[in-house]
């Protein structure tokens, strides 16, 4: 039974202690990102990620920069959006694949349909991956993305009634029903529909989870993506006081849950991704791409064992691109060591970590570097060797689901941080 046991705990707390400690960015004097280095490893390749921060409403549990749509702002941003991507460009990137996230992605089609035709000219994109959310799958949009849009993930969250009333999507989005008429009329359009779900919810019980999975089954997207609840301090406080208290120990039996349900439909992709009947193309840029490029107000970049952070200020935002420059105000250098760490943690989040790709992409000797972290692993049954490879165990796929949620809620706190330095004129 997967349960919140002494090596999750502990490695949860080990996880707060290294976001809390080594997530805080120093100012970077930089009128643009470094450009690539030369690579031994073949077939380099990074991610491109595009951030659009436009909503209708903000949703109370969400830490991404996000501003409320003014059509005009949005326009104008669009356009230096374009502008930062020639700017890199000029630095020699080139990326296999794009990933568009927000905010709401496609609050303006027309504008990402022209920024995704530009990247497409520019680089050798072979892929493209996109956010979305129930109010933006009209059929003419969608059919607009053909050609442009090879994965769309739409934020459904949870088809229970109750909980999208506590959670203010129901205003936002409609009722769980209108959501499922929305989606059938959606799968089979573009070639890769994604949902995305929350799990543990407070008070969410095994019965109202297995009623969204049984939909999810029915339904039969190429790809569902289920997200354990997380939150950082300040929005935590929020969902306190709107829908209660999270249960880590609900958390652990819900996931078994989902497992269960999935497995004779789904493959998993990842410990939180599962594909339907082999539908495989893979949304965790931070799985499959070690390094990638951020454009956009509040997009994050990493690069040669450094974190880079792009203004959350949409007005110092403009100012930046029309003065020649990019977005990047931030930073964060990484030793090697913690960048293995990062990496071992990732890779067994993605289902397998291998030596030979340790060697070849980072220099390393994966058993000899981090002799310490898999020893720990071993004894605590959380990982499993087969010839050089490790893979994780049914335990395992829920310590690195819990290890990638630590991680995501201290990126939100530096998306926190730097949202609380905006003023009104930032905005």
């Amino acid at each position: 039974m997967i349960r919140q046991n002494f090596s999750t705990k502990l490695v949860n707390n080990l996880m707060r202690y290294a976001t809390n400690n080594y997530l805080h960015l120093e100012p970077a004097n930089l009128d643009k990102l470094p450009p690539p280095l030369p690579h031994k490893v073949k077939n380099k390749s990074y991610l491109l990620y595009i951030h659009v921060p436009f909503c209708m409403t903000l949703c109370t549990y969400c830490s991404f920069n996000r501003f409320l749509f003014q059509e005009d702002k949005a326009k104008k941003y669009f356009e230096s959006l374009r502008q930062e991507m020639l700017k890199v460009k000029e630095l020699g990137y080139d990326f296999s694949s794009i990933y568009v996230g927000g905010g709401t992605t496609s609050i303006m089609p027309d504008e990402l349909c022209k920024t995704l035709d530009l990247a497409k000219s520019l680089f050798g994109i072979q892929e493209v991956s996109c956010e979305s959310d129930p109010n933006h799958l009209q059929k003419e949009t969608l059919e607009s993305f053909k050609g442009r849009i090879d994965r769309l993930s739409v934020g459904v969250q949870t088809f229970d009634d109750g909980i999208l009333r506590k959670i203010g999507r129901y205003e936002k989005f409609g009722s769980g029903e209108e959501t499922i008429k929305k989606l059938e009329g959606a799968i089979g359009i573009l070639p890769i529909l994604n949902v995305d779900l929350i799990f543990n919810f407070p008070n969410q019980t095994q019965e109202m989870l297995a009623r969204d999975l049984e939909i999810i089954k029915k339904l039969k997207p190429n790809q569902l993506t289920t997200y354990p609840l997380m939150s950082s301090p300040s929005v935590k406080s929020i969902l306190k006081r709107s829908i209660g208290l999270v249960n880590l120990d609900n958390e652990a039996k819900l996931y078994e849950q989902i497992l269960d349900t999935l497995k004779e439909d789904f493959t998993p992709l990842s410990s939180w991704a599962f594909s339907h009947k082999g539908s495989e193309i893979f949304d965790e840029y931070v799985v499959d791409n070690d390094e990638y490029v951020g454009i956009g107000s509040g997009s994050f970049s990493f690069l040669n064992g450094t974190l880079y952070v792009n203004t959350f200020s949409l007005k110092e935002y403009s100012k930046r691109i029309s003065e020649g420059k990019m977005g990047v105000v931030r930073q964060r250098k990484y030793s090697k060591k913690s960048q293995l760490q990062y990496r071992l943690m990732v890779e067994l989040f993605g289902g397998k970590v291998s030596a030979k790709q340790f060697r070849e992409k980072y220099n390393s000797n994966l058993e000899w570097d981090l002799f310490k972290e898999l020893l720990f692993l071993k004894l605590t049954k959380n990982i499993y060797k087969k010839g050089e490879d490790y893979y994780p165990t049914r335990e395992g796929k829920y310590l690195f689901l819990s290890m990638m949620k630590e991680f995501y809620i201290g990126m939100d706190k530096v998306r926190e941080e730097s949202r609380a330095m905006l003023k009104e004129e930032d905005m």
